[in-house]
């Protein structure tokens, strides 16, 4: 009887840990300036200083390579492509109807995950890679990771990927920092250490705040711009109601929505891009 009490309890622990990280409110965080990186669990951490050889005195110098992205905001595309994303599921009843939303439209989403949840509905998960959208990391409980410890990163990262992996048999690509927290240290070493670029957003429509779909497909419809990466919670049965009214409303615009890294693949220097509009809903015939 006493390890049956001990059981149920840690059960209970674990369900209200998932519960808390998909309903917490949104706190204040400052995300760290390129420049101040001493909050930066990372950069206790030297690295090798490499230096580069000398160019042959008979080689032309090639021109400066471009520098590596880590993370993106947005994207530089041609044409009206868009990436909606959702972070903080999956959730029990609103990721199932957000994605009959998605699938009979034939639309694509990026699902950023958090690993507790991943672990309480492997089967949602399942679906999600089935239907064929992306899936990210986005920690195991939802801190702010510009303020934990070198260890304590490495578990949230580590164990959401593995958490993934075992429900989907994918590993992310993607990743994005809870409450948008990072630096550009932190950008460097999720890139470089665990192979996944940091996606932060251009459409934030304060989903989170404001529980009303009328205001939140309405702040995403007027955010919305070619590359543009788009923030919701598919936690907030309100955020998934105001889901048919964005998808419509967007689509009849001219634009394509495709996941995060099939916009990042189409990502380029912004002065090779064609500045255009998506095209307008043709006007009806005449009577």
């Amino acid at each position: 009887m006493k390890h049956l009490l001990i059981g149920t309890s840690i059960a209970a622990i674990f369900l209200a840990a998932c519960h808390t990280a998909r309903t917490q409110g949104e706190p204040t965080v400052v995300v760290v300036p390129p420049d101040e990186m001493s909050r930066d669990p990372a950069a206790a951490a030297p690295t090798a200083k490499v230096v580069p050889a000398a160019p042959s005195p008979t080689t032309a110098a090639s021109p400066a390579a471009a520098p590596v992205k880590h993370s993106y905001n947005s994207c530089n595309v041609d044409g009206p492509y868009i990436a909606m994303t959702f972070d903080d599921g999956p959730h029990e009843t609103n990721t199932p109807r957000l994605l009959d939303m998605l699938k009979q439209r034939g639309l694509k989403a990026t699902f950023y995950v958090v690993g507790q949840c991943v672990v309480e509905y492997p089967d949602i998960m399942k679906r999600i890679a089935a239907e064929g959208h992306e899936i990210g990391n986005h920690s195991w409980s939802h801190p702010a990771l510009n303020s934990v410890g070198a260890e304590s990163l490495r578990k949230q990262m580590d164990s959401t990927t593995a958490a993934i992996v075992k429900s989907t048999g994918i590993r992310p690509a993607t990743m994005r920092p809870p409450y948008g927290a990072t630096s550009a240290r932190l950008n460097k070493l999720f890139d470089e250490q665990y192979g996944m670029k940091v996606i932060l957003w251009s459409v934030d429509p304060l989903d989170w705040k404001n529980r009303n779909s009328a205001t939140v497909s309405s702040r995403i419809i007027q955010g919305a711009h070619p590359g543009a990466i788009i923030l919701a919670h598919d936690i907030h049965a309100t955020t998934v109601a105001a889901m048919p009214e964005v998808f419509d409303t967007l689509l009849a615009k001219g634009y394509k929505f495709v996941t995060v890294s099939e916009l990042l693949a189409m990502d380029r220097p912004p002065q090779l891009v064609k500045k255009e509009t998506p095209p307008a809903k043709p006007a009806p015939a005449a009577q």
